[in-house]
């Protein structure tokens, strides 16, 4: 098996690395030789291979695509690009596994199938994990009422000025806290203000943290109108996690207009007031050298809220291997499931969510990797009984 990993970021390293200690024959693709230099710097690999390719350029990425011989694609890249890069390794051929997720993904379903490739959209943490866990807890019950799905990549302790730490994009924080959230009430999609919805969550052991609205259902905004399980579905929603407060300095930020991204006249220049706070904010909220956490719970209530799935994950910070938990939790996901493309465990054609996955049995290998990657999700089940 031979993978090709686009992205040298925290999460493109993390992923090459983990296919790479999974005997996986490995290349790196970037836009910049300093990028991919510092990559093969982090992965210590002599059977490395890397592409300078711009992962943009329709052209460039369908040449290297089709003069290779890569079983599987791995796309840790911006959400900007995904699109039009998933378009042309399609158009390749490739069976891909993006961890990012927009909506174009899903307008490739048809041209997925036509070509004969596997495509797991959104398969990072959040979305991806969560989204399997989705599918599990619903494929445990008959018909699912209510999906709550919380999660937040965290410092492991709250520091100021705002409580948090970039624990991957600051520009993608802040789309985060202003994208309108697209949440499911009573089998329709609705839209809520991002921050919006806000309640406090405890997760023992680790402390409460404060839960809102952001746009991160993902692939599961399609399904539950095509799978028959989620038919009468009540509520389903995606809330982020942060230390209580951190959505108190955000709104102010925003009545301040300092996330607009229209430019505004400063002296002789203009500039959007986003791009100068990101520019101002990035040294003060880099993790650095801070240890993070990732927490996540996924709530699946159904059979007329008889029954209650619910998955917790605490990952932390890996100390030994100076590994995000963010970047494992959300790569060695990704990593799992192109291996098992790549050794035709998954081998539907189209685009394939990944609460599909979920659904199936081969779910159960994906979470016995991750055990093996020491990432572990407690599972906990209740259930009441309907009096007449």
């Amino acid at each position: 098996m031979k993978a090709l990993v686009l992205g040298t970021g925290l999460m493109g390293t993390a992923a090459a690395k983990d296919l790479i200690n999974s005997g996986v024959k490995v290349a790196v693709g970037g836009r910049r030789k300093e990028s991919l230099s510092l990559c093969m710097s982090k992965l210590k690999s002599p059977k490395l291979e890397t592409f300078e390719v711009d992962a943009s350029n329709r052209d460039s990425l369908i040449k290297l695509l089709r003069t290779s011989d890569f079983d599987v694609v791995v796309n840790a890249l911006p959400e900007k690009i995904s699109a039009q890069a998933l378009k042309a390794e399609i158009d390749a051929s490739m069976n891909v596994v993006d961890m990012a997720f927009v909506d174009e993904h899903m307008e490739l379903r048809d041209k997925a199938k036509d070509k004969e490739v596997t495509v797991i959209p959104g398969c990072g943490v959040a979305p991806g994990l969560s989204n399997m866990l989705t599918g599990y807890g619903a494929s445990k019950v008959d018909s699912v009422d209510r999906v709550h799905i919380f999660c937040g990549g965290l410092p492991q302790e709250p520091t100021p000025p705002l409580g948090y730490k970039v624990t991957w994009n600051l520009e993608g924080v802040w789309e985060e806290y202003v994208l309108r959230a697209r949440i499911v009430v009573n089998g329709e999609t609705r839209e809520a203000d991002a921050l919006a919805g806000l309640e406090l969550v405890d997760f023992s052991n680790v402390g409460r943290f404060e839960a809102f609205y952001t746009d991160g259902l993902s692939t599961l905004l399609y399904t539950f109108k095509e799978n028959e399980k989620f038919g009468d579905i009540k509520e389903m929603f995606e809330k982020t996690l942060r230390y209580p407060g951190h959505a108190e300095k955000i709104k102010t930020l925003i009545e301040c207009e300092l996330l607009d991204i229209k430019p505004v006249q400063v002296g002789e220049v203009k500039v959007a007031p986003r791009k100068f706070l990101t520019a101002l904010l990035t040294p003060k909220l880099e993790l650095g050298e801070e240890k993070d956490l990732l927490v996540m719970r996924v709530d699946v209530v159904g059979d007329n809220e008889c029954k209650q799935y619910t998955f917790d994950l605490i990952d932390y910070y890996d100390k030994i291997r100076g590994v995000t938990s963010m970047a494992r939790t959300t790569a060695y996901t990704a990593s799992i499931v192109a291996q098992l493309i790549g050794q035709g465990k998954i081998d539907e054609k189209g685009i394939v969510p990944p609460e599909e996955l979920g659904m199936r049995d081969i779910f159960q290998s994906i979470l016995q990797q991750l055990s093996k990657r020491d990432i572990r999700i407690k599972r906990s089940y209740t259930e009441s009984a309907i009096f007449s």
